[in-house]
Order: structure tokens, then sequence, then C-alpha cells
């Protein structure tokens, strides 16, 4: 893993998490737990994206999936 970047990442998140905190509190509960599973599935992708050497990448599945939802091409 990329040691070098993590500690910027987390501390940038926290950042983010502390100032969204006060609308986040306010925010419906489904609002609330969307907002903290957003949180934490965008620092399991960048942990996966930097420990991994493959060449497969987060944003490859993403686009798989999002491709099963669109519409044919003409």
């Amino acid at each position: 893993m990329n040691k070098v970047f993590f500690l910027p990442l987390v501390l940038a998140m926290f950042f983010m998490y502390l100032i969204d905190r006060k609308s986040i509190n306010h925010a419906p509960a489904v609002n609330r737990w969307v907002s903290r599973v957003l949180y934490v599935i965008s620092i399991g992708i960048w942990i996966y994206g930097t420990s991994t050497k493959s060449s497969v990448y987060v944003a490859t599945w993403i686009t798989s999936f999002i491709d099963m939802w669109l519409p044919p091409a003409l």
C-alpha cells in the first residue's frame, strides 16, 4: 500500500466529515446512513486501488455495472 498518501487521505476524509457533520446530523435518518456508507465505500475503494498491483480497477467494475442499466446503443 502506498502509505505516503494514506495519512493525507484519512485526514481529508475526517476533515470533510467534520465540516458536513452538522448537516448530516440534521438530515433524515436514511440520508445520514447513505452519507456515512458513501464515506466508508470511498475509503475502501481508495485503499483497494492503492494496495493492489492488478490492472483491474474499481472504475472498471463500476463501468460494467452502469452498462447493465443503460439502454443499448442505437
